[in-house]
């Protein structure tokens, strides 16, 4: 079955509505013709995906064209029991949406109105007369989203029941009673099981003036789970607190703690982290892997001019290797797989962490427990008596740790660590805000690692961007794309006698694989600065960052932004993704 018009006179009749108009080209039109062909899918949907097209223009034509009304499900409120009137993966598969029934009519939303099988199917499953709308494919991953929120639906009206729909911190029945409750429980199961199934670093459980919404961050961005009313709050939270085993009577102060979850064939430990907010307590749930993650460094991202500085090294025996970067860019991992390539029986290496993320065999790790006396600076400075080669502080926090692991790493120890910030330029800069003595910070370092996490295209539907041009040129006033390709082309990362013109950039468009975000995983995007004689002493002169950067570049250094574009110019992300994590 051809998944396009199946006349010329109704090709003819819907250019011309689109000539009239004057945005999209007979060229661009046969083009998207001849993908919806290729492809197997309809030319509306070709059309609406099309990146280079007003969105507004496009959909007012189509509707014209079909005589449908356009809908924009982004703003309308779905509710759980229409939207399952349709099973999700008929929706996913062929990008319709159920959102709304009057009587005998449901309200269909779909990008491919020529479809005509599917609307009949609907209306045979439904036994209800389907009213179609045409839509476009960011609403209708948007609605997708709204089938999570059925998972949490059950017993909601029980818990509220209980309470006569009030308030359940001003009710009779006890939130640690409410807590026990099998809806409540299976709430809290839920949103950890999701979480664990899309691959979420956090879970926030969040208190609002009349709903509790819970949020899971996957890829770095968050994403909504589900909005419940705020009648559930005490007994989820009390819920999390048992499992936590914190004060389940305790509303003023921050509590901090720690539980193990099994799903499927994954064990998760959850460090649970319960903060007091205006509309109620809010709760932070973070996810992580106790099974070890065998990474390496090409796993990581390193291109090959970083692994052979890396690789050289990480063997030293003495000095400093930092890695810098806001919360949340993959530090520690770097890390971690540092770690484990030092890893042998000839060595000693202990670790002074916050939290320990995942145990390492072989590798001495202690945790930090302030209440205890036991901080970075006090920890380091004890695991010096422990005869170490190798000594890695999960992070130089203030001017006492940071002096006990320079002094460290000058008196015949390896010492990795990380420092908050922005780019690895401004680490000499930092390290001396902090009172460190400049000739002992150039004397010790010898790598500064500085990077960031994108998100890296869905494999399974990326597709090419049918205007590049245009594309590049939304883009040339903040990266210099062309002069980038040429500086990599220069240093051999690029192929020299491999053209521009002949790269392909490819953006995202959204399936079931990747939750129809149109990413799935994540890659780091690195600058690394070694640290030779030379640079040593230009660092002790003016450790200044804007100079350090300007001489650097010179020296064909590369910038994060530069690892960046080598990742898109290779498939793996966008330019988008690019500007989004290194925008300071």
């Amino acid at each position: 079955m051809l998944n396009i018009f199946l006349l010329n006179k109704e090709y003819n009749r819907l250019w011309k509505l689109f000539e009239k108009d004057g945005f999209l080209t007979k060229k661009q039109f046969k083009e998207a013709i001849r993908l919806a062909e290729k492809e197997k899918r309809y030319l509306t949907e070709m059309i609406l995906e099309d990146d280079s097209l007003p969105e507004d223009k496009s959909l007012e034509v189509l509707s014209e064209f079909f005589n449908l009304p356009v809908v924009y499900l982004r703003n309308k409120v779905i509710s759980p029991q229409v939207i399952n009137l349709l099973p999700k993966e008929i929706s996913e598969e062929h990008r319709v949406i159920v959102f709304k029934k009057v009587k005998d009519e449901i309200f269909v939303a779909t990008t491919a109105p020529e479809n005509k099988q599917i609307i009949k199917f609907i209306g045979k499953k439904t036994e209800l007369t389907p009213k179609v709308f045409i839509t476009t494919p960011k609403d209708i991953k948007l609605a997708l989203n709204k089938y999570n929120n059925t998972v949490f639906s059950d017993g909601i009206s029980h818990i509220v029941d209980l309470n006569n729909g009030d308030d359940m911190e001003s009710q009779e029945v006890p939130a640690e009673k409410m807590a026990g409750l099998v809806p409540v429980i299976k709430m809290v199961n839920n949103a950890i099981e999701t979480g664990i199934s899309n691959g979420a670093s956090d879970i926030h459980i969040e208190p609002g003036y009349d709903k509790l919404k819970i949020r899971m961050r996957v890829d770095g961005i968050l994403h909504k789970i589900v909005e419940l009313p705020r009648a559930m709050l005490p007994a989820v939270i009390t819920r999390v607190k048992i499992l936590a085993n914190l004060k389940i009577d305790e509303h003023m102060a921050p509590q901090d703690g720690r539980f193990q979850y099994k799903f499927n064939d994954k064990e998760v430990a959850l460090r649970v982290s319960v903060m007091p907010t205006l509309y109620g307590p809010k709760a932070v749930l973070r996810l992580l892997e106790m099974k070890e993650k065998m990474l390496t460094l090409q796993k990581l991202g390193l291109n090959k001019i970083h692994l052979r500085i890396l690789k050289k090294e990480i063997y030293t025996s003495h000095g400093m290797i930092l890695v810098t970067g806001p919360t949340g860019s993959g530090k520690t991992t770097t890390l971690y797989t540092l770690l484990r390539m030092l890893n042998s029986e000839k060595v000693n290496i202990c670790t002074i962490e916050d939290p320990i993320e995942y145990g390492i065999e072989d590798i001495n790790q202690v945790q930090v427990r302030p209440k205890h006396g036991l901080t970075f600076a006090s920890g380091l400075r004890a695991l010096l008596r422990q005869d170490p080669d190798v000594l890695m502080v999960g992070e130089i926090r203030d001017i006492e740790t940071a002096n006990i692991a320079i002094n460290s790493a000058m008196t015949g120890h390896l010492v990795l660590s990380t420092l908050h910030t922005n780019n690895a330029f401004l680490t000499p800069q930092r390290l001396m805000e902090m009172d460190a003595q400049p000739y002992l910070v150039t004397s010790v370092l010898n790598v500064i690692i500085g990077q960031r996490l994108v998100r890296k295209l869905c494999p399974h539907c990326k597709i090419k961007s049918r205007a590049p041009e245009k594309l590049l040129e939304n883009f040339t006033a903040f990266i210099p794309v062309k002069e980038t390709y040429r500086k990599l082309q220069n240093i051999g990362l690029i192929p020299k006698d491999q053209k521009f013109s002949e790269v392909s950039f490819y953006r995202s468009r959204g399936c079931r694989k990747c939750g129809e975000t149109g990413y799935k995983g994540r890659v780091g995007i690195y600058e690394i600065i070694y640290l030779d004689d030379d640079l040593r002493k230009f660092i002790l002169n003016d450790p200044n960052e804007t100079n350090l950067r300007e001489h650097l570049l010179k020296r064909k250094v590369m910038t994060m932004i530069e690892d960046g574009l080598l990742k898109v110019f290779n498939s793996q992300t966008t330019i988008d993704e690019i500007l989004r994590v290194t925008k300071e």
